[in-house]
């Protein structure tokens, strides 16, 4: 499940959103990943030497994506599982996650590169040689290999 906020109304709170849907994985016995990419919060236009915005060809200002120079912060989700060396917010929880799961410390560049292999490995799988390493140890109770 994939939950964008796009608009909230005047009294929502994003955290009103999460609570719902971590409600819902509890009820199915399920397992939630959250996480951000943490874009530029502080400035997003690309600018020259002398702090002036850059325009495209059109005359317009040019758009700066890369991410914040700021480090992430952490909120707790419940009984989650951080990983504190990801360069972006990671949490993985729920009544469906193994015991004994933990993330691992031998990643310290760890982000969103990650995540993909992470959900492979959530869902009892291996994932392939070519993806980033999984953010958690791998306790695999089945051995499949993802195609």
């Amino acid at each position: 499940m994939v939950l964008y906020l796009i608009k909230l109304k005047n009294e929502q709170k994003p955290t009103d959103h999460f609570s719902m849907i971590l409600d819902a994985v509890e009820q199915v016995g399920g397992i939630y990943v959250v996480t951000a990419d943490h874009g530029n919060a502080e400035d997003m236009v690309k600018r020259n030497k002398t702090g002036q915005p850059l325009l495209d060809k059109r005359g317009n200002t040019q758009i700066l994506t890369s991410c914040t120079l700021q480090p992430s912060s952490y909120s707790i989700f419940r009984k989650s599982k951080f990983w504190p060396l990801a360069s972006v917010p990671v949490a993985i929880g729920g009544p469906g996650l193994a015991l004994g799961v933990w993330f691992r410390k031998d990643l310290p560049s760890g982000g969103l590169a990650n995540v993909a292999a992470t959900m492979i490995n959530l869902h009892g799988f291996e994932a392939l040689a070519d993806y980033e390493s999984s953010l958690m140890k791998l306790l695999i109770t089945r051995k499949y290999k993802a195609t």
